[in-house]
């Protein structure tokens, strides 16, 4: 699997289709996702699509897309409806969309990219953060993703609700004090929180 992440990472012509507007993939940390020690068997994909006939076309048709699949034990696929957003990521941001918060589960991305100079700092800091979040009642999901290491990192959380979200993005003391460390020392050169609806989750085996 390590294998087919990286033939996209070096020859990003192999997922070139028509209405595809944004792809990532990304690679996930061990434990809750900020270990410095990758998790080889956990991979991530977003995509932005025109439409989603495209979208299924693409599914159903991409050789290294199906490749992946095929050698997967497990694929859950979400699909989003993005309702707030603010930042960008690599200097655009794919998940502008004209919507509002529809009650129920919530997906939430948010995504950094860390300044070279401040890596040390910021992984120190965050890794306690992480662990508060999987205690939160009302987190239902969470993982630390990225494209690289520590430098480009991005984080997944499943909500039972924007509330539950807000009450520990506002009230939890450890999540405060990261945010308020993150302004004062200019950790990221760059930043995107995205909330979503969740129009969808399924499990393929």
């Amino acid at each position: 699997m390590f294998k087919l992440m990286g033939a996209y990472t070096f020859n990003k012509k192999l997922f070139n289709h028509d209405g595809l507007k944004f792809i990532k993939l990304l690679g996930t940390g061990s434990k809750d996702g900020f270990s410095i020690i990758p998790d080889f068997t956990s991979y991530v994909m977003i995509s932005v699509w025109e439409s989603d006939v495209l979208r299924k076309k693409f599914t159903n048709k991409n050789k290294l897309f199906k490749e992946i699949i095929n050698k997967s034990s497990k694929r859950v696929e979400i699909k989003i409806d993005p309702y707030n957003y603010v930042g960008s990521w690599n200097g655009i941001n794919p998940f502008i969309n004209k919507s509002s918060y529809k009650e129920g589960k919530i997906i939430v991305l948010t995504r950094a990219r860390v300044r070279l100079n401040k890596l040390i700092n910021f992984f120190i800091s965050t890794s306690s953060a992480a662990k508060s979040i999987n205690s939160k009642k009302g987190a239902e999901y969470y993982k630390g993703v990225g494209e690289l290491p520590i430098i480009e990192q991005a984080t997944i959380s499943i909500w039972k609700s924007e509330q539950s979200m807000k009450d520990y993005a506002y009230s939890d003391k450890s999540h405060l004090k990261i945010i308020y460390k993150a302004r004062k020392n200019n950790w990221y050169s760059e930043e995107l929180f995205v909330r979503s609806n969740i129009l969808s989750l399924k499990e393929f085996k």
